[in-house]
């Protein structure tokens, strides 16, 4: 298992027991420091309490388990933000009742592009809803999904 892989694992551990979902882990060099990037979300808003929480029990486990090996490192831990793409059933089905928009791969029922409420997910597809109809996508067909933002 190399660090990435490590590191991911301890931050699901974490988050699972928190009732909260892993959204991504990234992991880069900035000068002689390692940044350690942890996006968390659920259902409703990320507080900062949720990510203090996260932060908190995942730089014990870092530091105990060396998992950096001795190198100093910036621990992150964020919210992804609204506009980030989806990754992970848990971000479709977090969305579910909000208005999307995807970018399919090959058209389905030839269209490319799609934009409407998302009313139910599954496994393996997707149902959106617009003013004109409701249509079926496979998520392996999906190239982007991200939450529609509306700003009054």
């Amino acid at each position: 298992m190399d660090v990435m892989d490590k590191i991911s694992a301890l931050a699901r551990g974490i988050t699972d027991g928190l009732g909260l979902d892993l959204v991504d882990t990234e992991l880069f060099r900035a000068g002689r420091r390692r940044i350690v990037r942890v996006y968390i979300g659920k259902v409703g808003a990320i507080s900062v309490e949720d990510c203090a929480k996260v932060s908190r029990e995942l730089s014990v486990i870092l530091d105990a388990d060396d998992v950096l090996s001795g190198e100093a490192y910036v621990l992150e831990v964020s919210s992804p933000g609204l506009d980030r793409p989806f990754k992970t059933l848990a971000d479709w089905r977090r969305n579910v009742g909000r208005e999307i928009r995807v970018t399919c791969r090959e058209a389905v029922e030839g269209r490319f592009q799609y934009q409407g409420i998302l009313t139910s997910v599954d496994e393996t597809s997707a149902q959106l809803e617009s003013s004109s109809q409701t249509i079926n996508i496979p998520l392996n067909q999906v190239a982007l999904a991200k939450l529609e933002i509306k700003i009054p």
